[in-house]
Order: structure tokens, then C-alpha cells, then sequence
């Protein structure tokens, strides 16, 4: 797979992600993931302070409407080539996008910032286990251990700092 493909499937994603989250009077709303199962394309897997701040922003009504269901089935045939990590890094993707899309709609940049870095890092969990799972280079496999750490230990730094920060009536 050519990166120019990558990056053709990152921009469905992001844009497919906008179109999903403008429907905010579903709690989470679900699709079928090209690869197979449902993939979440809501803030709901953000912390509490995040779904608050997301809500009290009101700008995802201003993305209503947008149809992604032309974009999916594109990608349900470039995906039809790939093998089982790459499956796995798109799922990444799309797991991610959602809430860092709806992060980043809050008003407060500091409580976007970390409520959109939230799922960023969880991105890369997900990536390491990928590779965990499907690659064969011991150095690979021990850096994604350290990713994994790492990112754990910043993600439980974030949610202290919003517990701490985030207003709980929603960021302005």
C-alpha cells in the first residue's frame, strides 16, 4: 500500500468522522467498519469533562447533514487488499478520529488540546498492540511495549489535569 493511499483514507476518515459526530443527539453512533464490526464515531470514549465541554461548545450542529456512506464504500474496497496490520492501523484511525474530531470542537484550547491528545495517545496504544500482534522485528515489539507506557502514564496525567481544570459546566 502506497502512502498517497494512506493519506487518501486518513482524509475519508477525518471527513467521514465530521459527518458522524454532527449527529450528537445519538448518544454514539455506530458503522460498519470496512474491515469488518462497528467502529464508534462519537466524543463518548472522551472523559466526562470532554463530553461536557463538547456539548456546552455547540458547534456540532453546524456539521449536520454531511453523508459519508459514499466515502465508506470506497474504503471497503481499498481495504479489501490489505492484510491484517494494515487492517489494523486503519481501525486505529477510524477509532480516533471521531473523538479527536469532537475534542477538538470545544471552545477552551487548552481543554481542546488535551481532550483532543486523549484519544491521540490512545491511537498509539492501539498501533503498538497492533504490531504486538502482528510483526516480527524483537526492537519493533519492545518500542511499542514503551509506547504503550508511556502513553498509558500521559493519558492518566490528562485526565488529573482535567479533573483539575476542565470546567464542569462546559469549557467556553
Amino acid at each position: 500500500m502506497t502512502i498517497r493511499m494512506i493519506a487518501l483514507a486518513a482524509t475519508f476518515v477525518s471527513a467521514g468522522a465530521i459527518g458522524a459526530l454532527a449527529q450528537q443527539n445519538q448518544p454514539q453512533q455506530q458503522m460498519q467498519h470496512p474491515a469488518g464490526g462497528q467502529m464508534a464515531m462519537s466524543a463518548d470514549s472522551l472523559p466526562e469533562e470532554c463530553r461536557t465541554a463538547v456539548q456546552a461548545s455547540g458547534q456540532m450542529q453546524n456539521m449536520q447533514g454531511m453523508d459519508m456512506s459514499g466515502m465508506m464504500q470506497g474504503m471497503q474496497g481499498m481495504m479489501a487488499n490489505m492484510n491484517e496490520a494494515q487492517k489494523g492501523y486503519m481501525e486505529t484511525m477510524m477509532k480516533m478520529h471521531g473523538p479527536m474530531m469532537a475534542a477538538h470542537m470545544i471552545k477552551d484550547s487548552d481543554v481542546a488540546f488535551i481532550c483532543g491528545m486523549i484519544p491521540h495517545h490512545q491511537g498509539a496504544i492501539d498501533m503498538a498492540r497492533v504490531v504486538l500482534k502482528t510483526g516480527d522485528n524483537a526492537e519493533a515489539k519492545k518500542m511499542a511495549e514503551k509506547v504503550i507506557k508511556a502513553q498509558e502514564q500521559e493519558i492518566a496525567e490528562m485526565k488529573d489535569w482535567l479533573k483539575k481544570n476542565a470546567k464542569k459546566e462546559g469549557s467556553q
